[in-house]
Formats: structure tokens, sequence, C-alpha cells
């Protein structure tokens, strides 16, 4: 399970009203661990049986009492953090995405400036698109990411929307910046990562349903050379 989130436990992250915190804080500690401690470390295990089920059974063969025996817990504390099925998916896919992000943005995936220089920008590029078809290559977040979220309810289609929105950012910010007399507006510079976010999911299924067969060094190239190829059309079409 840790191999999906880049080598570690899943960052999950969750809040509660002040006066509970305190009413928490002040309770006995079981075993020398604290209450907050103890809720916040098994709904990280709700979210990692929620990864492996929706993952391989799938959002809608999954089951609260199948997830609570994934994660060795019972349905009482199912219900102490999540008020459905539905929301532990939308955690996991939270969870899932944002590892992702974190990961795309660190200084060992950017550890070349972008650049005006092409050749620069092709290396950046196909690392950013490598990092993309090797966390695609787990199954589990492959089907959860690219295909159980897709239909379940207006929540999770706004939740969908709402990161397809932060990754066409991501994806556009860094090519938009080694041509700032390119000057985009907003509608365009967001049609231009929606449209680049687009090719690498329909690639990333592509690959995925065809059971990884295609050279993942293909289906690299195919992406790095759309993202290249608009580079080059923007700057043909501003001089």
């Amino acid at each position: 399970m840790r191999g999906i989130v880049g080598g570690g436990l899943f960052r999950v992250k969750w809040g509660m009203p002040a006066s509970d915190k305190s009413t928490l804080a002040s309770a006995r500690a079981y075993g020398g661990v604290a209450l907050e401690a103890r809720v916040a470390t098994r709904r990280a295990r709700f979210v990692e049986a929620g990864v492996e089920l929706f993952g391989t059974q799938g959002f809608r063969g999954a089951t609260v009492r199948g997830i609570c025996a994934a994660a060795g817990l019972t349905d009482r504390y199912f219900y102490e953090s999540f008020a459905s099925l539905e929301a532990l998916l939308a955690e996991v896919y939270r969870t899932l995405t944002h590892d992702f992000a974190t990961r795309l943005t660190d200084e060992s995936i950017r550890s070349e400036a972008w650049s005006g220089d092409a050749a620069a920008i092709e290396r950046q590029a196909t690392a950013a698109y490598e990092l993309w078809f090797d966390t695609v290559r787990d199954p589990r977040f492959a089907r959860i990411v690219l295909v159980e979220v897709l239909g379940v309810s207006p929540a999770i289609d706004a939740l969908y929307e709402e990161s397809a929105r932060a990754m066409a950012e991501l994806t556009i910010a860094p090519l938009a910046a080694t041509q700032p007399a390119l000057k985009l507006s907003k509608a365009r510079r967001e049609l231009l990562g929606r449209a680049l976010v687009g090719s690498g999911l329909q690639v990333a299924k592509m690959w995925m349903t065809g059971g990884y067969k295609l050279p993942r060094r293909d289906v690299v190239r195919t992406c790095v050379l759309v993202a290249t190829g608009t580079l080059a059309a923007l700057r043909a079409e501003a001089s």
C-alpha cells in the first residue's frame, strides 16, 4: 500500500471543532496513545482499505463491511470517520491526487529549472510524464482516479472538476512561464491546461485498459510530443 503514496503512509488531514479537540486532548491516553492520534490512525487505515478495495473491486462493488474487514476495524469506527462509502471515496481520491501533485512539484522532478531552451523543456516534460505513468502503473491508483470517480454523484463530480482545474494549472504553468511574451489570457491558459491534462488522462486510460502492454516509453513520448508541440505552436503563433 505504501508504494501508491510515494513510499510513506497516507497523509490524511482531518479536523474537528475546537471544543471537540479540547475534549480529546483531555481524554486519557490508551496504551500510551492519545485518543486524537488513535482516531487519525483508524481513519488512515480506512483510507488504505479504500484504496485496496475501490482499486480492485471498484467503488460500486465495495461495502462498509468489506472496508471494515480490510481495515481490521468495526463499522462503529468507520462511521466515526466517514458518513458513507462515498465520503470515503472522496477522501481516497483527494489523498491519491494530492500525493501525486506533491511529488510532481518536488525538487527531484524540478531538478532543472524550466527555461526557454527547447531541450531543457523536453527533459522536464519527460520527467513529469514518466512520474505520471509510473504512478498510473499501479492498477489501483489508475482504476480509482481514471474510472471509479466518474458518474458517482454531483458531489464527487464537483471534486473531480476541482482536481482537473488544479492539475490543468499545474501542467500549463511551467510551459507558460517559459514564454511570458505570449501573455495568455486566463481562459486560454485554462483551455490549454485542460487539453494537456486530457491527453494525459486518455493515454493513461488506454494504457491501463490495454493491460499496460504498450511500452512505457511510447506512452510517455506521446504526451511529451503533445506538450512540446503545443508550446512550439504557441511560439509560432506569437511570432
